[in-house]
C-alpha cells in the first residue's frame, strides 16, 4: 500500500510540474496578447508616415515608417495571417486574452485540487509509517 501511494504521489507531482509549465506558457502568451492590444490602441493615435520602432526579437528594434495606421495583420491560427482593421484586431486579441485568462484560472484551480490530493496522500503515507513503527 505504501508503495502504491508513493507511486500515486509521484505521478501527481509530475502532473503538477507539467501543469505549472503549461501555466507559465499561458501567462506569457496572455501578456504578449495584452501588449498587442495596447499596441493596436496606440496605433489609433499614430499618423501614417510616422516613424515607429518595430520589435525584431530578443529586445532589438528597427526604425520604420508607418504606411497604414488603420489596419494590422493578425495571426488567425497556425501559419495563417489576416489583415484586419484596428477595431476588429483589438476585438480578436481581447477575445484571445480572455480565453487565455480563463484557461489560466482553470489550471490554477486544477492545481489547487491536485495539491490537496498530494497533501492527503502524504498524510496517509505518514499515518501508515507511524502505524508500522508501533
Amino acid at each position: 500500500m505504501d508503495r502504491e501511494m508513493m507511486q500515486q504521489y509521484q505521478q501527481l507531482q509530475q502532473q503538477m510540474d507539467e501543469m505549472q509549465e503549461q501555466l507559465e506558457q499561458i501567462k506569457e502568451r496572455a501578456e504578449d496578447v495584452e501588449q498587442a492590444v495596447d499596441g493596436v490602441e496606440e496605433l489609433e493615435s499614430v499618423e501614417e508616415g510616422s516613424e515607429v520602432l518595430v520589435p525584431i526579437g530578443a529586445g532589438a528594434y528597427a526604425f520604420a515608417e508607418l504606411k497604414d495606421s488603420e489596419t494590422v495583420v493578425t495571426n488567425v491560427g497556425g501559419e495563417a495571417f489576416e489583415e484586419r482593421d484596428l477595431d476588429s484586431a483589438r476585438e480578436l486579441l481581447e477575445d484571445q486574452e480572455t480565453q487565455l485568462r480563463d484557461t489560466e484560472q482553470q489550471l490554477e484551480e486544477d492545481m489547487e485540487e491536485m495539491q490537496q490530493q498530494l497533501q492527503q496522500i502524504q498524510m496517509q503515507i505518514q499515518q501508515q509509517q507511524q502505524q508500522g513503527e508501533q
